[in-house]
């Protein structure tokens, strides 16, 4: 059996009495579907049916980040346990934290949600795709900019990147459209990736070990990625190069920190999303299709359930990991998975199907 380490912690609080007794009735009348005994209990048996090497999760309730759990190693055939710093690969839920930049940007009047990216550019970003000057920052947050998601053997060779239907027109899940709008940003900023979702986001909200590009002095607590047996993939390479769709690195207690920030009634620090962007976030904009469910929001996808809105985001990376988080922004309570296999898929699929159906 993995091995495994819990780590509770109690969420204390000074409301009045009156409110206590209320939030007793609120929470019996409809528990977190968030149970950390439950999770204890069923996680080893889905790493062993999965074949998943390392499992962590975060739990956010009241707003806090209330238990952290970790099982397994961070690679298989050696001894180094999973713990709450081991690094993983967020995968596509790098893009949410991307886009909170993104609309803060917005805030400072630096970049216009309306306007085509294309447009603060010295240059056209594709000279033989002329449709790209219609694709605007809203297109590439809800993934209706027309790009595929990959270009034919992926972005970084650099071939050609069609624009596959009239921007605006329909869905179409993007990691290209993230990438287009990040050398948007670097370019108005002077700054790439890494460096200024550090500066602006994730040092402010104690995101500390986080980052898109690999950190050498960070070796030591990095996952590795397996495959459907949950074996090593030899062939995995560290991310040298920042993407917004794909690369972060962090744990899944600060990715928690990111939902907590997204969900704080405090709006008043300086690196903050206003309340009414906050809400024009997670306010649903078009159907997604294909594999994916539910509405897409400015960089989220939405559900609306017997529970609430719940806010989500699923990752998987080619490399060997899977995760995935979700939050209910009115309950202020949510979750975060992330593994180390292409097995995670199932295992978190699995687990919140019995706790979050």
């Amino acid at each position: 059996m993995p091995a495994r380490h819990s780590h509770l912690r109690a969420v204390r609080s000074a409301l009045p009495l009156t409110a206590l007794l209320l939030a007793c009735r609120l929470a019996t009348a409809a528990p977190p579907p968030f149970d950390a005994d439950s999770i204890s209990q069923r996680v080893p048996t889905l790493m062993r049916e999965f074949r998943t090497p390392g499992v962590s999760i975060a739990i956010i309730s009241s707003n806090k980040v209330s238990w952290t759990g970790t099982w397994g190693v961070q690679r298989a055939g050696q001894a180094t346990p999973v713990d709450e710093r081991t690094l993983f690969e967020a995968c596509s839920m790098s893009k949410p934290l991307f886009a909170y930049a993104a609309l803060k940007l917005v805030e400072e009047g630096l970049l216009n949600l309306d306007r085509p990216p294309v447009d603060y550019l010295e240059r056209p970003y594709l000279e033989d795709q002329p449709a790209h000057r219609s694709i605007t920052a809203r297109m590439v947050l809800t993934h209706t900019s027309g790009f595929p998601n990959w270009r034919k053997g992926g972005w970084r060779k650099g071939g050609p990147l069609p624009v596959k239907f009239t921007p605006g027109s329909q869905y179409g899940y993007s990691g290209e459209a993230f990438l287009y709008l990040q050398r948007v940003v670097e370019h108005l900023l002077e700054q790439d990736l890494d460096a200024f979702m550090k500066e602006r986001l994730l040092q402010r909200i104690e995101m500390r070990s986080s980052g898109y590009e690999f950190e050498e002095n960070l070796r030591d607590r990095y996952a590795a990625g397996h495959d459907l047996k949950g074996r090593f993939k030899p062939e995995r390479r560290f991310f040298k190069q920042g993407n917004a769709a794909y690369s972060l690195y962090t744990t899944p207690t600060e990715y928690a920190r990111f939902l907590v920030e997204i969900m704080r009634d405090d709006r008043s620090e300086t690196h903050s999303l206003s309340r009414e962007m906050v809400t024009a976030m997670l306010t649903p904009g078009h159907k997604a299709t294909g594999r994916h469910t539910g509405w897409r929001s400015l960089g989220w996808q939405i559900h609306e359930t017997p529970r609430g809105q719940r806010v989500s985001h699923g990752g998987s990376n080619g490399t060997g990991f899977r995760c995935h988080c979700r939050f209910y922004p009115d309950r202020k309570e949510g979750i975060v998975i992330m593994t180390n296999s292409y097995g995670g898929e199932k295992l978190w699929k699995q687990l919140l199907n019995e706790l979050d159906p």
